[in-house]
């Protein structure tokens, strides 16, 4: 029985920690309206597809060209390291068409040193005006394009639908109305009011059963349950109704239910892995139950406290919260598990000491934060809250950090196009790569404007 576990053990660690299969990266070249891949290794950013009527192929870019560098200066090397963010093409590219794209015509070129077979040259690209990403217009204007993009991909009930059925349609659509709620407009009252309707579920139960270790319909997994309950939260606070109360406490109780006597969960009733858990479910049941108390559903400290265990036994000496209670297994696709274990914290100004530690890992590897173990998404929409709430000036670094990608994001027409990790996005996949990448980018810009419970600093922040 031990060596049987063991040999378990082994093979999981082996599929966590094995690096992917390919260090390639695919990726849309923002208003140029194309996509590159870049491959580890090399400072090569090859061209994959170009689109029709786009500045790049007005200027004649083609399919398989290698693009040099800029204007005579060469592009450094890509790299697999999570540490290296977008260092490289990626980051390069990407902040010269930011700065670019701002200037007044006829300044609006850029110089792109290419090869094409053994023939090498320089393609002039003229852009169209943009405002950078670093200007309050710039921001305003991608924060409508996004809004704009994810309305539009409504099923006609209201929800967002992903491709794995009832629990995916659940994620996207909580976490889409976050984003929205963050935006605080007016004009989207009613498409929330129906999404929010929908998220509530058949007679308000959420699609939990009566058990609540029971799967109930499509396996209904705990990634929905604690998505569920963070938008019901921010709904109630934002429009004050008490409709939303009955179902975030059915969700917070389905959860209490579905942990382990000893503190562990899994993607639904069994933990899963051996028997060792899923930490990233525990922390996510954190911030949900977090959230919930904040509209008076009661916090179960017994349950707390014995999840509470497991993050404190898994975190890493870097301040990391590890995949599980075992050392060695790694932080470099920690930023999920990291952003919401310190926002449930924030939110209920428990442990400040471990709060901080969290925080200040956050704030100490803001490169690493679009890596988080199959889906990138969630640690990218998160982490910049938690670091908003932990120190202003360290958000503010990440949001420069991360220009390139939110340049690299928007094409020449405005609509928004997803950038995976370094390692495996399978989650992101099950969501809708190009919607949840408008609900990345919403959820970047926006704790500044405080909307959001998960992004209010200071003491002030109950419910109405």
């Amino acid at each position: 029985m031990i060596e049987a576990r063991i040999g378990q053990l082994a093979i999981l660690l082996g599929l966590l920690l094995a690096p992917a299969a390919s260090a390639a990266e695919e990726f849309p070249l923002g208003i140029l309206g194309a996509r590159g891949r870049v491959e580890a290794g090399s400072p090569l950013l090859t061209i994959v597809s170009v689109e029709g009527d786009s500045p790049a192929a007005v200027a004649g870019l083609r399919p398989e060209d290698e693009i040099l560098g800029l204007s005579g200066v060469a592009f450094t090397e890509h790299t697999a390291n999570v540490d290296d963010g977008g260092v490289g093409p990626q980051k390069t590219l990407g902040e010269a068409l930011d700065d670019v794209a701002a200037l007044a015509e006829p300044e609006r070129r850029l110089l792109l040193d290419v090869r094409r077979g053994a023939e090498t040259m320089t393609l002039e690209v003229t852009l169209p005006s943009r405002p950078s990403v670093r200007s309050p217009e710039g921001r305003r204007a991608l924060l409508a394009n996004a809004a704009a993009q994810l309305l539009k991909t409504r099923a006609s009930q209201g929800h967002w639908d992903s491709p794995v059925g009832l629990t995916g349609d659940r994620v996207l659509t909580a976490w889409a109305i976050v984003a929205l709620l963050s935006l605080g407009n007016d004009e989207h009252k009613e498409s929330l009011d129906r999404a929010v309707e929908w998220l509530r579920g058949p007679e308000d139960k959420a699609w939990i059963p009566e058990d609540p270790l029971q799967k109930g319909p499509d396996n209904l997994g705990n990634w929905a349950i604690t998505s569920t309950v963070v938008a019901l939260v921010e709904h109630r606070l934002a429009t004050g109704d008490e409709h939303d109360e009955a179902v975030i406490a059915r969700c917070s109780h389905a959860l209490v239910a579905r942990m382990s006597p000893n503190g562990l969960f899994g993607h639904d009733i069994e933990p899963g892995y051996a028997g060792m858990g899923f930490n990233v479910i525990n922390t996510l049941s954190h911030l949900a139950w977090a959230m919930a108390a904040e509209v008076g559903s009661p916090l179960d400290e017994e349950a707390w406290a014995k999840s509470l265990d497991q993050i404190q036994r898994s975190i890493d000496p870097n301040g990391g919260v590890r995949y599980w209670t075992m050392e060695g297994t790694g932080t470099g696709d920690a930023s999920l598990r990291t952003s919401s274990m310190a926002l449930a914290l924030a939110v209920t100004r428990r442990a400040p000491e471990l709060s901080k530690r969290l925080g200040d890992y956050l704030a100490n590897h803001p490169r690493r934060v679009r890596e988080a173990h199959a889906v990138g998404s969630l640690g990218m929409m998160l982490t910049p809250s938690a670091l908003w709430r932990h120190d202003p000036d360290a958000y503010r670094q990440f949001l420069s950090e991360w220009r390139w990608y939110l340049t690299l994001m928007q094409t020449h027409e405005g609509s928004l196009r997803y950038i995976g990790g370094k390692g495996n996005n399978g989650g992101d996949s099950y969501l809708g790569f190009d919607r949840i990448a408008c609900v990345i980018a919403i959820l970047i810009l926006t704790p500044p404007d405080g909307r959001l419970r998960l992004q209010r600093r200071g003491r002030n922040a109950s419910a109405k």
